[in-house]
């Protein structure tokens, strides 16, 4: 082949490439200016249209309006949106009419869809996000599920519309697991991180303490007194059984999966002071983490899997150490009073725990590995313990006793936006906030 076509056929793929890479970037472009919204930490002014029932049936109509209510709701607890309330309520306007009218109220993008039934009685959902200014489809897509089944429906389009404008999945689609004692026994239930969808778990009329989901979402680890010893028990969510992985004489308590939820950590005491071990999901030991004779409990691992944080009494009272998944590396996190209950974050970049000053209650607190600093998320509203990680490392879920009795709260990571999840009989604490639940 002569150097002459050589050049020639190199042109010519060149010239190909550039094309695909052209549209490639034209592509990504699009996306970019809607991740772009939420680069400054603002929130994104978007619209929630009514939606629109295809057919006049009473249960169409009525699902159409929740459908509304709950995305609408999941935009609002998201903090990414200030969520704009409809401007109109008159069919007869035009579309274009219409943006117009959004426009003025600043909205950015707009979402709208059509609810509709099908011949197996599932429900039909069409979402689509436009663009206020250009009138343009950002995106649409069409989901399917039973009618029993609609709220996971709704999160699931919340999700998606969070990470068409952050790059990241939303959390619409995770649960909290907690201990209620509200038949007068300590059992585990699961809820909605909304408040809805409340269901009991445990039936025994017995002690069980310290729920921990697995990454998988599949299964939860628990300690539970159902043979009058604190064992430790796993439960599959999907299968709907139970079986014990740690039976030792003495202590078995709840510590964390590891992130690839092969492994557990928990506190034995074997008759002797309780220390740290690393189990396979099966209870067989692996190492002996800690050997001390003192307290080493509430252990978690960080999400890289190669470290842990836990607390120990070494110093005379309970304190912050971190060290690695061999045992080695031990160090304090300096702090100035009585800790408990750590949790890693999913970005690996905090820790979340429970301090006392020697006057005062329980609040929490993070400490931020960047800069070494330590900041105060309650404010002595009582006791506020037992923190757990939302799957995004954005929100926290925890215990507190500030309404009078013992309830179950969400709240950013900065201390701003707390809530109450829901009202519930009795006592609850021990939350454990669920990985993004895909189904």
């Amino acid at each position: 082949m002569s150097s002459s076509i050589k050049i020639k056929l190199m042109k010519i793929f060149f010239f190909f490439l550039y094309i695909i890479l052209y549209f490639t970037l034209i592509v990504y472009a699009q996306n970019d200016v809607y991740l772009s919204l939420s680069a400054t930490g603002r929130r994104s002014d978007i619209a929630v249209e009514h939606f629109t029932a295809a057919d006049k049936s009473d249960d169409i109509i009525k699902f159409t309006k929740l459908l509304k209510e709950i995305i609408e709701n999941d935009l609002i607890l998201s903090r990414y949106f200030n969520v704009i309330q409809d401007v109109h309520k008159d069919n007869s306007i035009s579309f274009k009419e219409r943006l117009l009218l959004w426009k003025n109220k600043g909205a950015s993008v707009l979402i709208t869809a059509d609810v509709s039934g099908d011949s197996s009685s599932n429900l039909v959902l069409e979402i689509k996000m436009l663009d206020v200014m250009t009138s343009e489809m950002i995106w649409k897509h069409k989901y399917k599920k039973e009618s029993a089944n609609y709220r996971y429906m709704a999160h699931e389009a919340s999700d998606e519309i969070v990470r068409r404008f952050t790059g990241e999945i939303g959390i619409a689609r995770s649960k909290i697991a907690f201990v209620s004692n509200s038949t007068r026994f300590k059992e585990i239930y699961i809820i909605d991180y909304d408040g809805y969808n409340l269901r009991r778990l445990t039936r025994d009329n017995k002690i069980n303490i310290l729920p921990k989901w697995a990454p998988d979402g599949e299964r939860i680890i628990y300690t539970s007194y159902l043979y009058n010893n604190p064992d430790l028990f796993v439960l599959d969510i999907i299968k709907n059984n139970r079986s014990i992985i740690s039976k030792y004489q003495g202590l078995n308590v709840t510590g964390s999966f590891s992130p690839d939820g092969k492994k557990i950590l928990l506190t034995l005491s074997r008759g002797k002071y309780p220390n740290l071990y690393l189990i396979n999901a099966s209870g067989e030991i692996l190492n002996r983490m800690t050997d001390n004779l003192c307290i080493d409990t509430s252990p978690s691992f960080a999400p890289n899997g190669q470290e842990i944080v836990f607390i120990s009494d070494r110093p005379g009272y309970p304190q912050l150490y971190i060290m690695n998944i061999e045992g080695g590396n031990v160090r304090r996190l300096a702090t100035n009073g009585f800790c408990d209950s750590p949790s890693w974050s999913p970005r690996g970049d905090k820790i979340v725990f429970t301090m006392r000053q020697s006057k005062g209650n329980y609040d929490l607190y993070v400490y931020d590995f960047p800069t070494a600093k330590i900041t105060k998320l309650t404010n002595n509203q009582k006791n506020n313990e037992n923190p757990s990680w939302s799957p995004d490392g954005r929100f926290v879920t925890f215990y507190s006793n500030r309404s009078g009795k013992g309830e179950i709260y969400i709240m950013a990571i900065d201390g701003s936006g707390t809530r109450k999840l829901t009202e519930i009989p009795g006592t609850s604490y021990s939350p454990s906030w669920s990985p993004v639940l895909i189904r």
